[in-house]
């Protein structure tokens, strides 16, 4: 599976993501969950580690990812990206102009530090 939820605990998630991410994976599986934590919680904290293998979106899953973080620019307040090359950070780095939340990027040996800020102040 390209994109599952590792650990949801309140208002903090963590997701993990392979391959190549479609828009299907959004609207089966990512849309769903994170609207049900919206509605549930102010203030949501995620977790995104792309793992090894991770190769980035296609164009309508890219689409559908763009336009969820407009939609929910303000429902966030913190945004880790545990990830390993120059896409990933540059991918961190355009995200931040669709959301509120402090976003951060992270080296996957990084990964616990991730977790530590993604929970801070909760």
């Amino acid at each position: 599976m390209p994109l599952y939820f590792e650990s949801i605990q309140g208002n903090v998630v963590h997701v993990r993501a392979s391959g190549t991410l479609s828009d299907e994976d959004y609207r089966n599986t990512f849309i769903p969950t994170m609207e049900n934590l919206f509605q549930t919680w102010t203030g949501v904290r995620m977790l995104f580690s792309m793992d090894p293998d991770f190769e980035g979106w296609d164009a309508q899953g890219a689409w559908t990812e763009l336009r969820f973080e407009a939609k929910h620019r303000h429902d966030m307040v913190r945004v880790g990206v545990v990830g390993e090359g120059k896409w990933d950070r540059w991918a961190t780095k355009f995200s931040k102009v669709f959301t509120d939340a402090k976003v951060r990027f992270f080296s996957p040996d990084q990964e616990d530090e991730a977790k530590e800020w993604i929970a801070s102040g909760v």
